[in-house]
């Protein structure tokens, strides 16, 4: 029995090849793959995925991170090796999938995020037939993209959503086991037939500072969302042309931050006097501990959405439309304002900002809201999927 198993990978920053110790085989070995080094801060689907691997960790877990661009993305990777999670990268595409190969014997499990991941590297992951595949939707792309074509009006994508259906239904249909990130999600397919369905969700902890601010010592509204994911340039568009100017007829201007990585110059060029559009922040945590209300008026989009989370973590009052409520258990007039049209949401806006009791309610109910989501909570849930796939 051998104590270590040494591997070689290409590191495409340095296209030196670098030698390190690999995996304890006494451990069982989880593959993760995604398009990139989970980038934190900068979306929420990569702080679940980097959570995620840590919580791999607490189990027992040997974990491999296969991004698929092949990249050592700083500073992530530094982060990924000081967790001790192990790193596959190369140079080009066909030496990834050589890598890959190479190295299925040490796999017992393969996390692949999101459709298209799943269709590159399943065939070749299957070869090893002891592997079993986790394939984790993120958020049901098809769900989303309908909505986008109902909101647009937009046939083409309507027949495009219709196709990706089928295949993510194909997809979860075959894996050992499909991971949701909220019960609606689930729910959809097992009406679809679909098994082996599991709910992990994303991961958050509170955050709030022993010295908070009160509601008369903030002031402004605070939005936050990665700007390649088209849905968040959606919604400040629609928070900018159509939800702001009614509050300044009714109010005045109101202080509006729209956080987020990679604001395209559609995004860039809503910005005034009044609307702030800072860019990128490595840490954002003192807007939401100065704003006094967050919006999320989210017109489409699917699963569980972290910017909710994000606000909930720092019991920041929340107004937002059904679509960026769902998944959590939100209920309109208890822990978040829900609205669905312009006016309407406006409307809820302006009273939230001004009323303190309404205020305080929101935000004491906020805190129990987010109970559910700790990295304790998604450690059982885990626990409980890979007792079944053991079983399985």
């Amino acid at each position: 029995m051998f104590n270590k198993i040494k591997s070689w990978f290409n590191v495409s920053a340095s296209s030196e090849e670098v030698k390190y110790d690999f995996q304890d085989p006494l451990k069982k070995t989880i593959l993760i793959i995604d398009d990139d080094l989970p980038q934190h801060d900068k979306s929420s689907g990569s702080k679940r995925l980097f959570e995620l691997a840590k919580i791999f960790k607490l189990l027992n877990f040997n974990v491999i991170f296969l991004p698929d661009n092949g990249r050592a993305t700083e500073p992530y990777y530094a982060q990924l090796k000081e967790l001790e999670i192990d790193i596959m990268l190369s140079n080009d595409k066909r030496g990834i999938i050589n890598n890959l190969k190479k190295h299925l014997h040490l796999i017992d499990y393969a996390w692949i995020s999101r459709p298209m991941l799943n269709l590159k590297y399943r065939k070749h992951i299957k070869s090893n037939k002891k592997i079993k595949i986790i394939f984790d939707t993120v958020d049901l792309h098809f769900v989303r993209m309908l909505r986008q074509a109902e909101s647009e009006g937009n046939e083409k994508l309507r027949r495009k959503a219709i196709k990706f259906k089928k295949l993510e239904l194909e997809l979860a249909d075959t894996a050992d086991a499909t991971v949701m990130v909220t019960e609606t999600e689930r729910e959809l397919l097992e009406s679809e037939r679909i098994r082996n369905v599991f709910v992990i969700p994303n991961i958050h902890e509170l955050k709030i500072p022993a010295q908070d601010l009160g509601f008369s010592e903030r002031q402004g509204l605070v939005f936050i969302g990665g700007y390649k994911h088209e849905p968040n340039i959606d919604a400040v568009k629609w928070l900018a042309n159509d939800i702001l100017p009614l509050i300044k007829k009714l109010q005045g201007d109101i202080p509006t931050y729209l956080l987020g990585s990679y604001p395209p110059a559609e995004v860039i060029d809503l910005a005034n006097e009044n609307i702030k559009v800072p860019g990128y922040l490595e840490d954002v945590s003192d807007y939401f501990l100065k704003a006094r209300i967050f919006v999320a008026p989210l017109r489409y989009g699917a699963g569980m959405k972290g910017k909710i989370g994000q606000s909930l973590e720092f019991g920041l009052p929340i107004v937002s439309t059904s679509i960026g409520a769902e998944g959590m258990d939100l209920t309109h007039e208890n822990n978040v304002l829900i609205a669905d049209n312009a006016e309407d949401f406006a409307n809820e806006i302006i009273r939230l900002y001004n009323d303190e009791k309404v205020w305080s309610g929101i935000r004491k109910n906020a805190f129990n809201a987010i109970a559910e989501y700790t990295p304790e909570v998604v450690e059982a849930k885990l626990k409980s999927m890979f007792k079944y796939l053991e079983a399985k």
